[in-house]
């Protein structure tokens, strides 16, 4: 899993929809993988399908009847792309039922609205397989939901019986998660880095305080 990480977060500068596609396939079967992972790669995945449409033939042939959970992440990949073989695709890979309960038109990431932390991930894979920095832009506007640590977590416990605070939470978590794959991803790219400065020299609220934050932490000796 370890290679195809880093396969992954260099893919913006280093596109290489082959070299993608082993690196998934080379991951051992019976990988424990985390829920958030198997959720997001299938993103990737859907974009480097979408710009490689020989890749998509190279996974259903080498995954057919093999490892469970690579196979329903691919499945998840052709039910997002856009290729107009992608039905044929997946019955071969999954069978007729699966094809015919596909998504018409596949996915579009560009009017996802976040709901969850896991879309966070969704965003910077988006990133990874398009180097678009609008993802990024996306990513850093979430930290305006920022809330401290403790009341954050007053929040969460009480979201489940009082839903007036269920909106205030998820943003308050979804922020979490923002700052989180910023801290971890600011060092190697700099176009997180680019986003944050302009986001921190709109001085339009919040998130542009806590991109300032962001930024001195991440140039501080």
């Amino acid at each position: 899993m370890k290679e195809l990480e880093q396969v992954i977060v260099a893919y913006w500068c280093q596109p290489d929809g082959a070299m993608a596609v082993e690196s998934f396939l080379r991951a051992p079967a019976g990988e424990q993988w985390r829920p958030e992972t198997v959720l997001s790669v299938p993103v990737f995945l859907a974009h480097v399908l979408d710009a490689n449409p020989p890749c998509a033939v190279t996974l259903v042939e080498h995954l057919r009847g093999g490892d469970p959970v690579k196979v329903e992440m691919v499945a998840q990949a052709l039910n997002y792309c856009h290729l107009p073989d992608r039905a044929r695709l997946m019955e071969s890979l999954v069978g007729e039922s699966a094809a015919a309960s596909m998504e018409d038109a596949g996915a579009d990431f560009v009017a996802l609205v976040p709901s969850h932390p896991v879309h966070v991930d969704m965003l910077w894979m988006c990133f990874f397989a398009t180097a678009d920095s609008a993802y990024l832009d996306r990513v850093v506007q979430l930290l305006d939901g920022w809330l401290p640590e403790n009341r954050l977590q007053d929040l969460v416990g009480r979201a489940a019986q009082e839903p007036a605070v269920q909106q205030q939470a998820m943003a308050g978590l979804l922020a979490k998660a923002a700052e989180v794959t910023i801290a971890a991803h600011v060092q190697q790219c700099e176009p997180i880095q680019a986003a944050l400065t302009r986001k921190a020299q709109a001085q339009d609220g919040l998130a542009a305080a806590m991109a300032a934050r962001l930024l001195a932490r991440f140039q501080s000796p």
